[in-house]
């Protein structure tokens, strides 16, 4: 910002995000390809928080 001389930040911000913390370039967050997690080995698990810890 300093450098480009301008007093606004998101004219220097590589990836804006909307007020919703979304990217309209790239439609991120999105639901993940099944066969791209496949083809890089990863699993997702999804885990319950339990209730009344710590109440």
């Amino acid at each position: 910002m300093l450098l480009c001389g301008t007093d606004n930040i998101r004219d220097v911000i590589a990836f804006p995000k909307t007020t919703q913390a979304s990217c309209l370039m790239t439609d991120a967050p999105s639901p993940v390809n099944p066969d791209a997690l496949k083809e890089l080995a990863i699993s997702i698990e999804k885990q319950l928080a339990e209730q009344g810890e710590g109440e």
